[in-house]
């Protein structure tokens, strides 16, 4: 049984977001977008489109229609100056969350979340209430020798690896966790996570995150050939890419505003997804289901 009909089976307060929910979602996040592009124009840094947003803006000139979440690229060397950037021009509007900007997060990344408003899902505690955000995931440089490459991605793969057990034990009690390990196979699935993250509970899954992303900028001074994004959806191996096919970025559309996304967008893609412009039948889309939802209205 996977994890949608095992919700679907709870007796957890989810559901799915209605129609209308889903479209102002994508307004209220498209919106969120358009300030974080201002404040980086006015302040020079390059912020792309990544991961599923990339796809959505090649093969749906926005969002993927069964999708609702944002998720952005940028160079570390820029990455480092856009929490100031964004605080700059727009002054007590967003929170942002993450290693190196906040104490209290649940991703090795940054995410930049608009104040007042909530969006929860089977993730959080009861007395969490985390607001609706876009993920930032910082581009990293990749050494050009093989050896110095596999050493440095053993270990951002490592502390994430760690982080991520550690995380789902000192976590365990949260509703989703819970329902995983109520069944024989959730338990036997996640018993060895759930083992590795007691032995690293010593300290903080945050700890472990910010040492992760103390060892992925480490050649940030340095010129190389390739980059990569050591948090994203394929780690740091399966994420490297030449720096020439990612920057300089190029210009798109995205739900008629123009965007930027990665030079050789064909290439990364492919990388990421394989046929990419083959739209999934329907039982293989993601389905998101949501405790609540608060647009701070």
């Amino acid at each position: 049984m996977n994890l949608t009909e095992l919700l679907l089976q709870s007796d957890i307060p989810l559901r799915e977001l209605k129609e209308d929910e889903a479209q102002k979602l994508k307004t209220t996040l498209l919106g969120m977008f358009l300030d974080i592009q201002e404040a980086c124009e006015k302040e020079g840094l390059s912020v792309m489109l990544g991961g599923g947003s990339c796809l959505g803006a090649v093969r749906h000139k926005g969002f993927i229609p069964w999708d609702d979440d944002l998720d952005l690229n940028m160079l570390r060397s820029d990455y480092d100056k856009f929490p100031a950037a964004l605080e700059k021009h727009f002054p007590g509007k967003y929170n942002l969350v993450g290693p190196g900007v906040s104490e209290n997060y649940n991703l090795p990344f940054i995410k930049i979340e608009k104040k007042g408003t909530v969006i929860k899902t089977v993730y959080e505690f009861s007395e969490e209430n985390p607001a609706i955000g876009i993920d930032l995931f910082p581009l990293e440089n990749v050494p050009n020798g093989k050896i110095a490459r596999l050493w440095h991605g053993f270990w951002n793969n490592f502390y994430q690896f760690v982080g991520v057990c550690t995380k789902l034990y000192q976590r365990r009690n949260c509703p989703v966790t819970k329902l995983l390990t109520s069944t024989k196979e959730g338990k036997k699935s996640m018993s060895k996570r759930l083992f590795i993250g007691r032995l690293f509970s010593y300290k903080s899954y945050q700890k472990w995150y910010e040492k992760c992303d103390k060892v992925a900028k480490k050649y940030s001074k340095k010129e190389t050939k390739y980059i990569t994004v050591p948090t994203g959806r394929a780690h740091y191996f399966g994420e490297i890419q030449n720096r020439d096919d990612i920057v300089p970025p190029a210009e798109c559309t995205f739900e008629g505003h123009k965007a930027f996304i990665c030079k050789n967008y064909d290439k990364y893609l492919s990388s990421l997804y394989g046929d990419y412009m083959q739209i999934p039948p329907v039982d293989k889309r993601e389905k998101h289901f949501i405790v609540d939802l608060n647009f701070g209205e």
